[in-house]
């Protein structure tokens, strides 16, 4: 199934940051609002990649364009040096009103939180399939992707443009949409900002007919996992949804499911396959 672009960028605006302050990292937080009425919504053209990261990336571009004082000066500008790709400027903005000029890093990440792994709370925060995690995303923003802006070569792309890079102010714009054990509740976090809690997660043999045979469910494509689960219309047993994903565990991938209630109430869970 798929879904309308203006169900695609609501879905993308609702997704929290991930820290509720700005004393949680080095870095200011970039906010964007988190609600639009309908008849506000822009014509929103269609995004060319597939990626859900890319895809997230150009509806911040449109976000920016329709509802702020901002201008896009860049996007996903390579810096090369010497025919090597040294890393990427997500956005470069400027305010009109104020005249600032403003470096966003974007990200968007579906994170599960799992108490066995790491010691602090950014360790317990992983990918679905344990391929990354908060704290080394961070580490890498600090120590790699926000320092790209100083390296000689992204200098000259920014004088290019008649950008002075000292008057250029850094900010992390960072959606998470975090999933927490069944039992656990959001009130637990301690640093993570709990409205961004999405759902929970269970493992692949706890998802027996037993505990979730009543309701219906439906496995989005990665690239819609933001929509929310009211906008679907296709649902399906349990019995069916069972061997839907059961390719994706057997190939170590952790579906997100929409959960409809027989109440009509909805619900998202990651169903892991380790």
């Amino acid at each position: 199934m798929e879904f309308t672009l203006a169900d695609q960028f609501k879905g993308f605006l609702r997704t929290s940051e991930i820290f509720a302050e700005n004393a949680i990292f080095d870095y200011p937080l970039y906010r964007t609002l988190k609600v639009i009425s309908e008849e506000k919504l822009p014509e929103i053209p269609e995004p060319q990649a597939r990626v859900l990261g890319k895809r997230m990336e150009h509806f911040f571009a449109c976000y920016v364009s329709h509802f702020t004082s901002e201008e896009i000066l860049l996007q996903n500008q390579q810096i090369i040096q010497e025919k090597e790709t040294l890393g990427e400027i997500d956005f470069l903005l400027k305010d009109t009103a104020s005249e600032e000029i403003f470096h966003i890093e974007l990200v968007f990440k579906f994170y599960i939180y799992d108490p066995d792994t790491g010691i602090s709370e950014k360790d317990h925060l992983i990918g679905p399939n344990k391929r990354d995690n908060l704290n080394r995303k961070l580490e890498r923003l600090q120590k790699r992707q926000f320092p790209l802006l100083f390296q000689e070569a992204a200098k000259n792309v920014l004088q290019a443009k008649g950008i002075d890079v000292q008057r250029v102010v850094q900010k992390m714009c960072f959606k998470a949409s975090i999933f927490l054990p069944k039992k656990m509740r959001a009130s637990a976090l301690r640093n993570i900002n709990p409205e961004c809690v999405a759902g929970f997660w269970i493992k692949a043999s706890e998802f027996t007919f037993e505990d979730y045979g009543q309701n219906t469910f439906f496995s989005p494509k990665k690239k819609f996992w933001p929509v929310l689960p009211g906008q679907n219309h296709s649902w399906y047993s349990f019995e069916e949804i069972k061997v839907q994903i059961a390719p994706l565990l057997s190939e170590k991938f952790s579906p997100l499911l929409w959960m409809k209630t027989p109440k009509g109430s909805y619900q998202r869970l990651f169903v892991v396959w380790w």
